[in-house]
C-alpha cells in the first residue's frame, strides 16, 4: 500500500530523477536507431547480391540467345538448299549474280554483319579480338564477301574498333587497303 500511495500522491519529479529518465530514453532511442540502421545496411548487402546474381543471369541469357542466333545463322547455309547454292557462288564477282542470287547472298552477309555488330554492342568477347577477326575472315573469305564489305558491310558496323578489325581482315585477305569508296557508317557509337 505504501508504494501505491507514494506513486499516486507524489509528483513525477519527486518519484524519479527526470534527467535519468531522459538519458535512458535517449540511450534506448539511439540503440533502436542503430538497430534499424544495421538492419537496413544488411538489407542493402542482400539486395546488392540479388542484383549481381540477376545481372549475371541476364548476361548468361543474352550469351545463350546470341549463340543460338549465331548457330542458326551458320546452319542456315547448310540446311537451306537455296541458300547453300547461292552461298557457293560467293567466290564470284557480285555483278555476275542474277538478282535473286544477289539478294540471297547479300541478305546472308547483312545478317552476319548485323549479328557481329550486335554482339560487339552487347560486349560479347570484346576482349578477344581474335573472335571478331575469325568472324570477319569467314564473311570476307571470298571475292563476293569482300565486295559486299566495301559496298555495304562496312557501313553496317558503327563501332570504330570493330571497323578497324574488319579493315585489317579485309587488307590481309585482299592484299591492299580498303578503298576510299568503301561504305561509311552513319555515325560511330562511343563505348
Amino acid at each position: 500500500p505504501f508504494l501505491w500511495h507514494y506513486i499516486f500522491k507524489t509528483r513525477l519529479e519527486g518519484f524519479m530523477n527526470t534527467e535519468l529518465v531522459v538519458a535512458v530514453a535517449q540511450i534506448l532511442t539511439g540503440a533502436a536507431t542503430l538497430t534499424v540502421a544495421v538492419f537496413l545496411a544488411a538489407q542493402l548487402v542482400v539486395q546488392r547480391k540479388v542484383l549481381v546474381r540477376a545481372h549475371e543471369d541476364a548476361d548468361r541469357e543474352l550469351t545463350l540467345t546470341s549463340l543460338g542466333l549465331l548457330q542458326e545463322y551458320l546452319l542456315s547455309r547448310i540446311t537451306d538448299d537455296s541458300l547453300r547454292k547461292v552461298y557457293a557462288n560467293r567466290h564470284d564477282d557480285l555483278s555476275r549474280l542474277n538478282a535473286t542470287d544477289l539478294d540471297g547472298l547479300t541478305t546472308y552477309f547483312r545478317v552476319g554483319y548485323l549479328l557481329t555488330n550486335t554482339e560487339w554492342k552487347l560486349n560479347r568477347n570484346r576482349n578477344l579480338p581474335g573472335y571478331y577477326i575469325k568472324r570477319f575472315d569467314s564473311l570476307m573469305d571470298s571475292e563476293g564477301g569482300r565486295q559486299y564489305y566495301v559496298k555495304w558491310g562496312r557501313a553496317i558496323l558503327n563501332q570504330l574498333k570493330l571497323v578497324e578489325i574488319a579493315d585489317e581482315v579485309y587488307e590481309n585477305l585482299e592484299g591492299g587497303p580498303v578503298p576510299a569508296s568503301a561504305g561509311q557508317a552513319i555515325g560511330f557509337v562511343k563505348i
